[in-house]
């Protein structure tokens, strides 16, 4: 039997790109803006390395469940590496690392907010 699903969710319990899409013009709102644009980005992150963002004036959604990383931003941790983590956010915004601890390549997907004002 597969992975317990949730309304918006996928099989593997990630969420899925239309979640996002309908979350964000409230979000946004949230946040104090009106206008943004949307990027879909898709990193490969290297075998024990770490990558980093800048993402002081964006938001990013992790889109579906990626294994073996971790995410941490000023918004929060995201960690599929085996530690323990209470609550995983999908959502970052700040300076953003994405670590691979792995010896193989792993792929990332985002949904990337640009908000203009």
């Amino acid at each position: 039997m597969g992975a317990k699903r949730g309304r918006g969710r996928n099989e593997d319990g990630g969420v899925r790109a239309e979640l996002i899409l309908g979350y964000l013009p409230h979000r946004i709102k949230q946040l104090g803006f009106s206008q943004y644009n949307i990027r879909y980005r898709d990193f490969l992150v290297a075998a024990e390395t770490t990558k980093e963002l800048s993402a002081y004036n964006e938001l990013y959604f992790i889109v579906d469940s990626p294994q073996d990383l971790k995410v941490e931003s000023d918004y929060g941790i995201y960690d599929t590496t085996g530690e323990y983590v209470s609550e995983n956010t999908h959502q970052h915004r700040g300076a953003v690392k994405i670590t691979n601890p792995t010896d193989t390549a792993r792929k990332i997907e985002f949904i990337q907010v640009i908000i203009i004002k």
